[in-house]
């Protein structure tokens, strides 16, 4: 689709769904990723980009202007990450801590607030949804922090932190 109706040559390769609603989808170019904690090291947040050359999130063919027609032009938006801890940690006890130690940055370089973000659990499973509306003026800034453009792990709160973290990163949709 082309959501800025110019040349063709920039449009944006998207999935709708039609069974949920209409929504509009991009998927990330990398989407099972994992963080881990270096032992030695003292530091207590890791964040993918440190860990990635500084490289961030990136979408399927998404560049600055479409992005920005396609949040004009949307209702909501909203992402699904899960998020579970390698085999070898009690999965229970880090499962415990997720909610403590995720920080999501949003593609606006912000961190995404607390109030935007969802989620559940399942042992050591932990499923997080960030939902951002933009049907009002009071709202359209939200739509600025998505997609997710970084994930950090908190560790200075927990010592039993899992040392590494999967985290499988869903598609950016619109609705």
């Amino acid at each position: 689709m082309d959501p800025n109706q110019g040349c063709p040559c920039d449009a944006v390769r998207v999935f709708c769904n039609f069974t949920a609603g209409g929504t509009t989808c991009i998927d990330p170019r990398q989407t099972r990723i994992k963080i881990r904690r270096e032992p030695d090291v003292k530091k207590s947040e890791f964040w993918f980009t440190e860990q990635n050359g500084g490289n961030k999130f990136e979408y399927a063919g998404v560049d600055v202007v479409q992005l920005r027609f396609l949040r004009l032009h949307s209702r909501t938006s909203f992402q699904h990450i899960s998020l579970s801890c390698a085999a070898n940690q009690s999965r229970a006890a880090a499962a415990e801590s997720f909610s403590e130690i995720i920080r999501l940055m949003g593609d606006s370089g912000k961190e995404i607030d607390s109030h935007l973000i969802t989620e559940s659990r399942k042992g050591c499973e932990v499923d997080v949804v960030v939902r951002v509306r933009g049907s009002t003026e009071l709202h359209r800034g939200d739509m600025e922090f998505l997609p997710v453009r970084d994930l950090g792990v908190e560790t200075s709160s927990v010592s039993h932190l899992a040392s590494e973290v999967a985290v499988v990163l869903g598609p950016l949709c619109f609705l």
